[in-house]
């Protein structure tokens, strides 16, 4: 039993690590900029068809993946960073100045920063699910961000967690973070996205 308890996390750990190295090896060859999107979808895209299933996780399926998802992985993505740069510069001229007042739109500024990426985790998650349009794919990712308060804040500290371990331990970037990132927000958000499953079933 311990031996294949040992084996299991070794499968787990051997997968997570293949997943980010190939993440990181398609956004290079995406140029970085064209590159992170897209890579981090065919990223989703893997884990939501494979799980852990470290000998189905190959370069081929996630470089197929990474293709077919170049165009709306990069609008997903760049939609969100325009966002968050456009929220990021307003919160650094906010903090320069002081005031209750300031004080205040620094907090709305910092919360609507996390709300904009947790959407975009969302969205990933679902595009990965969901044959569906792109304003459709917004629609339900921001529903499902609001829908459910403690599994945002959820989503957040496991995010605050793993962005502290990789500051202290850099090598983790390259070998493991962003996929814990993308596992961690799987794990976070099961319960509103078996909801979602459920709702657009009793539709159908």
């Amino acid at each position: 039993m311990v031996s294949s308890g040992i084996q299991r996390l070794f499968y787990v750990a051997w997968s997570m690590i293949k997943l980010n190295l190939y993440f990181l090896v398609c956004t290079c060859i995406g140029g970085i900029l064209f590159g992170i999107g897209p890579a981090f979808q065919a990223l989703s895209d893997l884990l939501n068809e494979y799980g852990m299933s470290y000998q189905e996780l190959t370069f081929k399926r996630f470089f197929t993946q990474f293709k077919a998802n170049f165009a709306v992985g990069n609008k997903s993505y760049w939609l969100i960073t325009g966002f968050t740069i456009l929220l990021g510069y307003n919160l650094y001229l906010s903090i320069q100045l002081q005031g209750l007042l300031w004080f205040a739109l620094d907090l709305f500024l910092m919360i609507t920063l996390l709300l904009v990426n947790v959407t975009y985790l969302y969205m990933t998650l679902y595009q990965s699910t969901y044959d569906i349009g792109f304003v459709q794919l917004i629609k339900l990712a921001v529903i499902s961000v609001f829908y459910h308060f403690a599994t945002f804040l959820k989503v957040v500290i496991g995010l605050i967690s793993i962005a502290i371990l990789t500051w202290y331990f850099k090598g983790l970037i390259v070998f493991l973070s962003v996929t814990l990132v993308m596992v961690w927000s799987g794990y976070a958000t099961k319960n509103i996205r078996q909801m979602i499953d459920g709702k657009l079933d009793s539709h159908a």
